[in-house]
């Protein structure tokens, strides 16, 4: 029986005693790279956020993927993965636009701690 995962990978490893100790030390990657998941198929294509609102996201990013994809966008905030069910709505010069899935309270939060974090608030 064959198995399938996605793995989290950072370029600039946190350990969770040294963030706790340190609020300032390193994150992991930059807080704009994002990756594109589509569920349960293995496909991930990464990119960077170009804008970002509570309700939809525009990203930097070069995925062969048809409008109404549904996928999950994974950002980083705050030291932890974020993962948030959307849509793919547009495809343009500029990017590829998502607009996100209703998401629990506790999500809305965050991605709104993730837009005080790049200076989007």
């Amino acid at each position: 029986m064959s198995s399938s995962f996605l793995r989290w990978d950072a370029s600039t490893p946190v350990r969770r005693d040294e963030a706790s100790v340190n609020p300032e030390a390193p994150r992991r990657g930059d807080s704009r790279d994002v990756e594109i998941v589509l569920p349960g198929r293995g496909l991930q294509y990464p990119g960077r956020l170009a804008a970002l609102r509570l309700e939809d996201c525009l990203v930097e990013t070069r995925c062969r993927l048809e409008d109404g994809t549904a996928v999950e966008i994974w950002f980083r905030t705050e030291n932890m993965p974020l993962r948030i069910a959307a849509r793919l709505v547009e495809k343009s010069d500029r990017g590829v636009a998502f607009q996100f899935q209703r998401m629990p309270l506790r999500k809305q939060e965050q991605l709104d701690a993730l837009r005080t974090e790049l200076g989007l608030s």
